[in-house]
């Protein structure tokens, strides 16, 4: 190997370790067709951080609005039960949902939200931590946990929630077994030597 391809490989491996990746953790997907009910988020509780006065419904409208968006999903969205930054725990989320009839419920938490003017030195950040909990047996299905910086100072915090409601999307839904599977015609002959 060479020096320069040496360089190059620990570039990479230095890169690499610095990227951070959302934490998902899938243990069963939502079936295609489903109605997911989401109960607005709770705010983020850092001291002496305004923004995070009404995070919760702000981060929990966008989830709501972009998981609207997903083919195969219907979202319901329901009011938090309990104060904004009152804990409101998954056991908790699932008999309210299922006392309403639904059979899957979305409950979370931001951690962060921060908003920024354009010439700030500080950058806009969100974090979020949610799981997708089944009503039938209270199971969770899936959790998702992100904090993220904008980097180029472009990305505002709901950007951030956004992309981050995206991949929980991506990630939640099974698709029908007929897009799964696609549409093939496979040949049989016809029967004949």
């Amino acid at each position: 190997m060479t020096v320069r391809i040496r360089i190059l490989l620990a570039t990479m491996l230095l890169l690499a370790g610095c990227a951070t990746e959302p934490s998902i953790t899938v243990v069963h997907r939502v079936a295609a067709g489903s109605t997911v009910a989401v109960v607005m988020f709770a705010d983020c509780q850092i001291a002496d951080q305004a923004d995070c006065d009404g995070s919760g419904l702000t981060a929990g409208s966008i989830f709501v609005r972009v998981l609207s968006q997903k083919s195969g999903l219907h979202i319901v969205s329901l009011p938090r039960p309990v104060g904004p930054k009152a804990p409101f725990s998954d056991d908790a989320a699932v008999a309210y949902a299922k006392a309403k009839g639904y059979r899957y419920v979305i409950n979370g938490e931001v951690q962060d939200y921060y908003r920024t003017g354009h010439l700030s030195v500080r950058t806009n950040r969100a974090g979020i931590s949610v799981r997708v909990l089944s009503t039938s047996k209270g199971q969770t299905l899936v959790t998702y946990t992100y904090q993220e910086n904008s980097k180029t100072h472009l990305a505002t915090s709901d950007d951030m929630l956004e992309d981050m409601a995206k991949q929980l999307a991506t990630s939640m839904v099974a698709e029908s077994k007929r897009k799964r599977q696609g549409d093939f015609l496979i040949y049989k002959g016809n029967g004949s030597n």
